[in-house]
């Protein structure tokens, strides 16, 4: 007996679930979801079966023909990364039923009062459940070793409207007969209240447990394409920035299946959530997640919809099996992202991504210094949150061993081997050894071309990874060197730059710059008041480090506003690592006012930061 993942409690010798029948009561009023799970097991199981949770009352465990209770435990210590291991006892069942409630604490739901949401009307509740919370929404093996079909019904409160990460059924009225078991806390007269509605969904495709999404309140809609939707949380104002901003949608999909193969998902809608949303996307299938931050006027909002739409072939259809295998998702989504960008914005703006991120890993390097177990692709994550770990690791390294591989035999026979390798593992949880064992299958001799070892147990960047070259990119990475020697950029000389540009330009410049520099690069490009949050966070971050007092006001509204774990790590880091006690004290405070603003998932990596540096 032996845990299949470190993060989770499912043992080796438990069989799999193979669909789960989900009804949730949403109930505003407390933060909590009333529910049920009905769970199916491939064949008759007798024994014990482990499932995961995390801030869940559990109320009874059920047969669910005869409605018996069927023993079960919860253990009584709670583990800080894995929360508590339901064991339930079976006899030749092939389906069981629990009966639970969630915690208003619940890491993976965050419940919205109106005034915290963009409209202002109506309260709003949603999921983010990667690494690990989709154990905090209902008891479940929580690895993405284990995939499942799932349904749901949804009783909410109108005219409030629900979304998730499944096909949308039918919108009616709540019956009696929707309830399969009597529920403590949600009995038929509170299911059955007037003002209640019953929205249903079915997922058909076997997910891993973290692409489990939903999403509640008033959402408006609008069509984009064919196979598109983009649905928005805040009024006309942001869904039509959203549909603007999201509009070439459909031909990113259609350059993703030529790369990549069929796309076998049916539907790819956007959901655009409340500024809290902890990150930038999340590729949920058939509704990924957004924050507002990505709409930018300008169309460049996409590329992070390239990111996702990419993980509907790496990531979702074919899943790393732990976390300690992570860049099994995110690296081959980091490349083939690039690739729908080369195809559909050009090889310049392609090669300004891979320079973004070239940046971005060797600051990770440094990061992790001190731990370069993290610098690794293959990781050991026992007793490690994967929360406390992430970072552009996985993405960047994981993206520059692919594009090694690509050079060492040329991009036609490489786009041969990722089809052949989506083909043959879809629908499937994968470790690293598969894939190195199916690469030197197909690519015969590889591992006397390329250190595979190297490359995904060392430690720190290869000494044959790749700084990208390209005409824009020496440009700029010039002029920011030029910039040390104290020469700001000429005005026609950034006439053409967009965000990206302006991001990669101030990535490179030395941290901390002279304060009186930095400022007069602001008076005149305005970069603090930047619309695009990547331009206005690089600047703030770098003012920190610089001692530049005056952008302080300015740091405070920006981590007051939005809940972007990509943009509080560096600016809270930055705060707590300055020379002073005012900068921690800054970051102190903020942290008091601003936390109930933002998702769980977050408010804990902050709350590690400040826990750590001050």
């Amino acid at each position: 007996m032996a845990p299949v993942d470190p993060h989770s409690f499912t043992d080796s010798t438990d069989p799999f679930a193979t669909h789960v029948s989900l009804t949730f009561y949403l109930d505003f009023f407390t933060s909590a979801i009333h529910g049920s799970a009905l769970i199916f097991l491939p064949a008759p199981h007798s024994g014990s079966i482990t499932l995961d949770s995390r801030s869940i009352s559990i109320h009874s465990v059920l047969d669910p023909v005869y409605f018996s209770p069927l023993p079960f435990t919860l253990s009584d210590s709670i583990d800080p990364i894995l929360g508590q291991s339901l064991s339930i006892t079976l006899s030749s069942h092939s389906s069981f039923l629990v009966l639970f409630s969630t915690s208003p604490s619940s890491s993976a739901l965050q419940w919205l009062t109106p005034p915290q949401t963009s409209s202002g009307n109506h309260p709003f509740v949603y999921t983010q459940c990667q690494s690990i919370h989709a154990r905090s929404v209902f008891p479940c093996q929580d690895t993405p070793a284990a995939r499942i079909r799932y349904s749901a019904r949804l009783n909410l409160p109108s005219p409030l409207s629900a979304v998730m990460s499944a096909a949308r059924l039918t919108c009616r009225g709540p019956a009696p007969s929707d309830l399969p078991a009597p529920h403590p806390l949600c009995p038929s007269s509170a299911w059955c209240a007037d003002g209640r509605v019953v929205e249903e969904f079915s997922m058909e495709q076997p997910i891993p447990p973290y692409l489990f999404a939903l999403a509640a309140g008033e959402i408006g809609s609008r069509d984009v394409g064919p196979r598109t939707k983009v649905y928005a949380e805040g009024g006309m104002e942001v869904l039509d920035a959203a549909a603007r901003e999201f509009a070439g949608t459909e031909e990113m999909i259609k350059v993703g299946e030529g790369l990549f193969g069929p796309y076998e998902w049916e539907r790819f809608d956007l959901l655009v959530l409340p500024p809290s949303f902890p990150y930038g996307g999340m590729e949920n299938p058939r509704m990924v997640f957004l924050t507002p931050t990505v709409i930018k006027g300008d169309a460049t909002g996409a590329q992070v919809v390239a990111h996702e739409l990419a993980h509907s072939w790496t990531g979702n259809l074919i899943t790393n099996k732990t976390n300690e295998h992570f860049w099994l998702n995110e690296g081959f989504t980091t490349y083939a992202e690039r690739r729908i960008v080369e195809v559909v914005q050009g090889e310049d703006v392609a090669a300004l991504n891979i320079g973004i991120g070239w940046r971005g890993l060797n600051e990770e390097m440094e990061r992790f210094k001190d731990n370069m177990e993290f610098t690794k692709l293959k990781t050991k994550q026992d007793g490690i949150d994967p929360d406390d770990v992430y970072s552009q690791v996985p993405y960047e390294k994981g993206f520059q061993f692919l594009w090694r591989i690509e050079r060492q035999i040329g991009r036609p026979a490489f786009d041969v081997f990722l089809k052949k390798y989506i083909a043959r593992f879809k629908f499937q949880s994968i470790d690293t050894e598969t894939f190195l064992e199916f690469l030197k299958e197909n690519v015969p001799g590889i591992e006397n071309q390329i250190d595979l070892k190297l490359w995904t147990e060392g430690t720190g960047i290869p000494p044959d990874a790749f700084e990208p070259v390209s005409t824009i990119y020496t440009k700029i990475v010039s002029l920011a060197n030029e910039f040390k020697q104290g020469r700001m950029p000429r005005d026609d000389e950034v006439a053409d730059w967009n965000g990206q540009e302006w991001e990669l330009y101030l990535e490179n410049l030395p941290k901390p710059s002279e304060a009186s520099q930095l400022a007069a690069l602001d008076a005149r490009y305005r970069l603090a008041e930047s619309k695009d949050w990547e331009v206005k966070v690089a600047f703030l971050q770098l003012a920190i480090s610089s001692g530049c007092i005056t952008y302080f006001d300015e740091v405070e509204k920006a981590l007051k506003q939005v809940g972007r774990m990509k943009y509080l790590r560096p600016l809270y880091t930055a705060l707590v690592k300055g020379s002073g006690e005012g900068e921690k004290m800054l970051a102190k405070r903020i942290f008091t006012e601003a936390s109930e603003s933002y998702h769980p998932i977050a408010r804990s990596v902050v709350d590690s930061i400040l826990a750590k540096h001050t």
